[in-house]
């Protein structure tokens, strides 16, 4: 996709520059960036799509990037500025992974950033590995060198992911299923909308959007999912801003069924962030009853409030606190528990790449200690009786499985159901039935890589 029509004279690989060193030095969230340096911008359309490309795929690729640049520079990445280092790599990731764009046009395209964002000798540096590279093209070939490597070095170097998280997965899941899981973190993932059933039926959203241009069609894990190809302009549609939709991965749809909520019953989301969980357990309730959706951070509870009013959910109440220390008024009163915790998030990196970047294998066990205090949280605040489901958008046993165990072993009263069979009939054709608890994988199911375990109180 060439660049075409712009009308801001930044252009796009100007905006996904500042977006990749964003993260790459800031730790940036690259959405947030990316939205940032759009907000700033003029550019077209086209040229967005274009920057976007640009920016996640060099993100899902730095890792192979970065064993070709070294091949090419005796200057160590990690020794140059940021413009230039990601000048580079976005530059490279063009010529390997972007074969409608001639190698001229990137070298050409590659300099003239550099003039904008560095300075003489830079440029000279720049225009010098790019020709070497193309040049020399089978220096560059990771494929071949892959080949000559250990397991877990060449599904590193071929799918771009850290060699610890590979050896994890390796351990945790075998070498073909890793594999498989890195390949498909480097695909676009599938988008998915949410219909709301307190307004809308699945198949009359389907009808609506489609009538509108999209191209989509039911989901097959979750009763209110539709699936939708190549979706843009989301929140200028005519039925989002009538709250018919919200937008949610289809594994994500799961978890509130999974917890079953009585339609007068009280149920608490001890986690809700944003809230697309918490408004999907209201839908389940259809307006009745209470969810009660605590948050410690009180801008997400003020978006969680406006999406709400676009929805027409009425029965959520917003409490601002902190879970792992909840005033006992809360305790010992909901029917049921959902606990979407904070994670390491390895079951997005293919929608959000910057994450395998930014996580490191010590991160995971302060998250497991922050987790277990939830749990107990979770338990504390369950009547007799009640369920209580446990969720993670990760892929990692002690994050999830090793977390249940412990729950389990501390509570007597606890109960693990099958997960699967609390689930809609829909989904049944589509999960293996692989013990009580739940683990949802991009390539196995379509969907984020999500956990799930529920458990009842008795």
């Amino acid at each position: 996709m060439a660049r075409t029509g712009t009308k801001d004279s930044r252009g796009p690989r100007y905006v996904a520059l500042q977006v990749l060193c964003a993260v790459d030095v800031e730790g940036a969230y690259v959405q947030i960036a990316l939205d940032n340096q759009f907000k700033r911008s003029s550019l077209v359309r086209r040229d967005r799509g274009f920057a976007t490309e640009l920016v996640y795929g060099t993100l899902r690729r730095r890792l192979t990037l970065d064993w070709i640049l070294a091949r090419f520079s005796r200057r160590p990445l990690e020794a140059m500025p940021a413009t230039l280092r990601n000048n580079l790599r976005m530059a490279l990731y063009q010529l390997v992974f972007l074969n409608s764009i001639p190698p001229a046009i990137v070298c050409n395209e590659a300099v003239e950033l550099a003039k904008k964002v560095g300075h003489r000798g830079t440029v000279s540096f720049v225009n010098g590995v790019l020709r070497a590279i193309l040049r020399n093209p089978d220096r560059m070939d990771y494929v071949k060198a892959a080949e000559c490597m250990a397991t877990a070095e060449s599904i590193s170097l071929l799918h771009s992911h850290p060699l610890w998280l590979v050896n994890t997965w390796i351990q945790e899941l075998g070498t073909d299923e890793t594999k498989r899981l890195c390949a498909s973190n480097n695909q676009v993932p599938s988008t998915f909308f949410r219909a709301n059933t307190l307004k809308i039926s699945r198949d009359e959203l389907i009808e609506e959007l489609t009538s509108a241009g999209l191209n989509v069609g039911p989901g097959r894990l979750a009763p209110e999912a539709v699936k939708v190809e190549a979706p843009s302009g989301i929140s200028r549609l005519a039925s989002f801003e009538a709250g018919d939709f919200a937008v949610q991965d289809e594994a994500a749809m799961l978890v509130a069924h999974a917890l079953a909520p009585a339609p007068r019953g009280i149920v608490y989301d001890l986690c809700a962030g944003l809230g697309g969980k918490t408004l999907h357990l209201a839908a389940l309730m259809e307006n009745n009853g209470q969810v009660l959706a605590f948050d410690i951070h009180g801008g997400k509870l003020q978006a969680l409030g406006k999406m709400a009013d676009r929805l027409g959910v009425k029965n959520v109440r917003r409490v601002e606190a902190d879970a792992t220390r909840l005033p006992r008024e809360y305790l010992g009163k909901a029917d049921g528990v959902l606990l979407d915790a904070p994670c390491s998030g390895w079951g997005v990196i293919g929608r959000k790449p910057d994450i395998r970047w930014r996580m490191r294998p010590e991160h995971s066990e302060g998250l497991v200690m922050l987790q277990r205090q939830l749990l107990e949280t979770a338990y504390a605040c369950l009547l007799s009786g009640g369920r209580l489901v446990y969720s993670t958008c990760t892929i990692h046993r002690k994050e999830n499985q090793e977390n249940v165990e412990w729950l389990l072993d501390k509570y007597s009263d606890l109960e693990l159901l099958m997960a699967r069979a609390q689930l809609p009939y829909s989904a049944w054709d589509y999960l293996e039935e692989d013990g009580p608890m739940l683990q949802l994988l991009p390539h196995r199911h379509g969907t984020d890589g999500f956990f799930i375990a529920v458990l009842e109180k008795s």
